[in-house]
């Protein structure tokens, strides 16, 4: 089986034996924990509209639904995955889905549908396409879609810490912006400005009224914050979720820029010579922090099976256990 799942899946589950096949592995941990009977398997009529629905999005038609039936072959529902797998509809549902989960309604333009589509049809791994939305600046045909999930926010840095703490890592940060959080304790005021920090430089910047806008970065700019319940307060360098502050070249005074602001040519985009952003979409790409694994294979089962394996998908907290 192809396409972006699965890779993904291939990214996050590590067992001893890593030769298996990524289906018996997972097995084997759904085996582990059962407790009790586990319920029948589904019947050849169940499993092939359950399957339509989940890889395609709709039910299959008459047609479909009859060859499957009708096929005796024992490796059927096997052949029936891989088939769809490799459809244009999958594509597009699967499209459909992440357009849904990481927009949240907010816009269907062209470019970014196209983005996800060809992202999609290439079998990109999570890790890759999760880089390419936040490492974008609009500069590169390849990735200029992908710029509107900043744009969409209006480069907003408030708004986007708190929408990728929801939909890349798992953490409903919001409450975090003022105080630590007064009913989740493992969410601290500084993994809020901790991915704040990475985004604050960022800002829209139009070249001239004939040309789009693009995506600019400032080249200082720290983050302090202060609790308004107790006034603890601290600063930060840029972090992700349960990791360590990034370290940062210490540049001479008067070279910050590779590309300096120029006032007298405004259309001229200053480009910073150590970019915060940048640094983000590196380690998003590595794939190796927790949260950002374990936020991605939760909202796979949810995407499959109605449910994540902590729900709500944004609440992932040692208080709120996987199920």
């Amino acid at each position: 089986m192809a396409r972006t799942i699965l890779p993904v899946l291939a990214l996050l589950v590590t067992t001893a034996n890593a030769a298996e096949p990524l289906h018996v592995r997972i097995d084997k941990i759904i085996d582990a924990a059962q407790i009790g009977a586990p319920t029948q398997i589904a019947s050849d009529s169940a499993f092939v509209r359950r399957v339509y629905l989940n890889l395609t999005g709709v039910i299959p038609s008459s047609e479909e639904a009859r060859r499957f039936l009708d096929d005796k072959s024992p490796n059927k529902r096997q052949k029936l995955i891989d088939q769809l797998l490799s459809s244009s509809r999958y594509v597009r549902h699967l499209s459909d889905s992440l357009n849904l989960m990481l927009m949240e309604r907010r816009t269907n333009a062209a470019d970014w549908l196209a983005f996800l589509n060809s992202s999609v049809e290439q079998n990109k791994p999570w890790n890759q396409l999760a880089s390419e939305i936040l490492g974008t600046d609009g500069t590169d045909a390849k990735t200029k879609g992908a710029m509107q999930f900043f744009t969409t926010r209006n480069v907003e840095a408030n708004l986007m810490t708190r929408d990728i703490g929801r939909i890349f890592f798992g953490m409903d940060l919001e409450c975090a912006q003022c105080h630590d959080h007064p009913r989740i304790d493992d969410y601290f005021q500084r993994d809020y400005y901790g991915i704040y920090a990475f985004l604050n430089r960022t800002y829209l910047f139009r070249p001239n009224k004939k040309k789009p806008a693009i995506l600019a970065e400032k080249a200082v700019g720290n983050v302090n914050f202060k609790s308004v319940f107790t006034s603890v307060s601290g600063m930060t360098r840029p972090r992700l979720p349960g990791g360590i502050e990034i370290v940062e070249p210490t540049l001479k005074k008067g070279d910050e820029y590779k590309v300096k602001p120029n006032k007298k040519n405004k259309s001229i985009r200053p480009v910073p010579r150590f970019s915060r952003r940048e640094q983000l979409q590196k380690l998003v790409l590595k794939g190796e922090n927790p949260a950002f694994r374990r936020n991605i294979a939760n909202r796979l089962w949810l995407h499959v099976m109605g449910r994540g394996i902590v729900h709500p998908p944004d609440l992932l907290h040692s208080e709120n256990p996987p199920s």
